[in-house]
């Protein structure tokens, strides 16, 4: 870290920004129970997330998302920035300076000082300065250098947060989302207003600037492993946004960064990160297909293949798609009018293109929306915009020659959706389904000087059950329990008993097939003399 040299006024100002900040981390509305971890952490100084949905929300059932997620509330994860300049390290002319700055001027390292104390109670937060420009000013090659970087961050770290410039910040999200072979958060950050208009961020802070707000809760959602599985997703102005979905909508209002049709994941308000939805991809977080084919450590990033993108619109010419053909490009976009369709001029160009081994991908230039189909040469982009469509046309070009398999790697990694259809030969529509439906008690008592558990179990299927009963007073095994019939049996052992639970093992038969569930009943500590 640099070391800062602070004026009297920037102290004061650097210590008002952080007792505000203090107080944002400190208002929070807890929506479900803590666990005591928490509770412990919080007392050894660090600052636990709050999940609205408890440990597991959404219903994901993964283990790997499990097991990380448990762990980010017991322990400081590890978090890394990986800076890229941007309008979030933009020095303004004047503290209203809102749309005149420079972006890409401050370290990384000394804005994240300005955000301590506060920002180590929740992650070991550390820096690495990849760059410090305007987005649209990188290459592909250094795209390629960026995934490379934040996948050796992560061998290490348990989350990145890679910050940039807005304006091509959705292009930057979804490369990554793309290429990075890693399952931890990658989380893309930056911001519509400049950080400050002093010699350091320190110094003279935008007035309303949003960019230390985001960077703080970029890291509070790096570091609460939340979006694990999630590949790499955009947090801006509280918003938690799918890489492949969003795009910037508006030139200057810092709610620009929006997800038309589908809607953000989630949010973050204070301490509470809360996820409504998910990408499609989580559903194969435990297997190695969620991995997509693109490992670009296998491509020299001198190859990368040309890509261009063209528009269509009232008696559009085909002068710019025979230009590109000629120039070389390997793939074109069409940005088309309604559900991808381009003019006559341009559709004549790209037949002859294509003869020559060009690929092309349909894209809508509505803003959302799909554009189907797709043959002889031309891929169908369905909802993905053109920039984005771009980018996967880059990947597919370079790692394969097969056009049918780019098409297979456009329906898949491109347009990942949930299927469950095949659910409904499998699960039944009805409750019960999937487990033994049951109510149970355990009663501890004394019977004279030797202590009992009275176990009592109610069938509330609709089938016929059995449930085999294990506790510290002995087992028992209830045959055939007529469905609404409740019965019960006593245990006896010694005279005493510790406090516990009884566990119960149910089982019934749907259609030919066993059905089995694991419940227990608690029961209190009992004494008899």
């Amino acid at each position: 870290m640099r070391s800062l040299t602070l004026t009297l006024s920037g102290r004061a100002l650097a210590a008002g920004v952080a007792l505000l900040l203090a107080l944002v981390s400190l208002v929070s509305v807890v929506a479900y129970s803590i666990a005591e971890s928490r509770t412990t952490a919080a007392a050894q100084g660090q600052q636990p997330m709050v999940l609205a949905s408890g440990t597991t929300p959404l219903g994901i059932t993964s283990s790997s998302y499990q097991a990380v997620t448990a762990a980010a509330t017991t322990s400081k994860p590890k978090v890394v920035v990986v800076a890229t300049g941007g309008t979030m390290a933009g020095k303004a002319s004047t503290r209203d300076g809102f749309t005149s700055y420079r972006a890409g001027t401050y370290l990384m390292s000394d804005m994240l000082d300005t955000l301590r104390p506060e920002i180590d109670q929740i992650a070991d937060v550390t820096a690495v300065q990849f760059g410090n420009a305007g987005s649209s000013g990188y290459t592909m090659e250094q795209f390629h250098a960026l995934t490379l970087e934040v996948e050796k961050q992560l061998e290490t770290a348990d989350a990145v947060v890679v910050t940039t410039g807005t304006d091509t910040q959705e292009e930057f999200a979804y490369w990554l989302d793309l290429t990075v072979q890693s399952r931890k958060p990658v989380i893309t950050s930056g911001s519509m207003r400049p950080w400050g208009a002093g010699d350091t961020p320190a110094d003279k802070a935008v007035f309303g600037s949003d960019a230390p707000a985001n960077l703080y809760n970029a890291v509070r959602l790096a570091a609460s492993q939340q979006t694990y599985c999630f590949g790499t997703v955009l947090m801006l102005n509280d918003e938690i946004q799918a890489a492949r979905e969003v795009t910037k909508t508006n030139a200057y209002r810092t709610d620009t960064f929006q997800t038309r049709e589908y809607g953000v994941l989630g949010w973050i308000d204070g301490a509470n990160i809360t996820l409504g939805r998910a990408p499609a991809r989580v559903m194969s977080c435990d297997q190695e297909s969620w991995f997509t084919p693109f490992d670009v450590s296998k491509v020299d990033p001198k190859t990368l293949p040309r890509v261009e993108i063209v528009m269509s619109y009232q008696q559009a010419g085909g002068e710019a798609v025979k230009a590109f053909a000629d120039a070389g490009v390997k793939g074109m976009v069409t940005a088309g009018t309604g559900a991808g369709g381009i003019s006559g001029a341009m559709s004549s160009e790209r037949s002859k293109a294509v003869s020559k081994g060009v690929w092309f991908v349909s894209t809508t230039r509505t803003g959302s929306g799909s554009s189907y189909g797709g043959s002889n040469g031309v891929l169908a982009g369905e909802d993905l915009t053109a920039v984005k469509a771009r980018l996967l046309l880059v990947l597919s070009r370079a790692f394969t020659e097969d056009f049918n398999q780019a098409k297979d790697w456009f329906a898949t990694f491109g347009t990942p959706t949930f299927e469950q259809s095949g659910a409904a030969s499998t699960i039944p529509a009805g409750p019960g389904g999937t487990s033994v439906l049951l109510t149970s008690t355990a009663t501890a008592a004394c019977n004279g000087r030797t202590a009992s558990i009275r176990v009592t179990v109610t069938n509330t299927d609709s089938v016929p059950i059995d449930v085999r009963v294990t506790s510290a007073a002995g087992e028992h095994k209830f045959s055939k329990i007529p469905v609404g019939s409740t019965v019960e049996h006593t245990l006896t052992r010694g005279a005493s008993l510790d406090a516990g639970e009884a566990k119960l093992v149910a089982y019934k038969n749907v259609d030919g097939a066993g059905v089995q569930s694991t419940s227990t009943a608690a029961h209190a500590a009992v004494t008899c003399r």
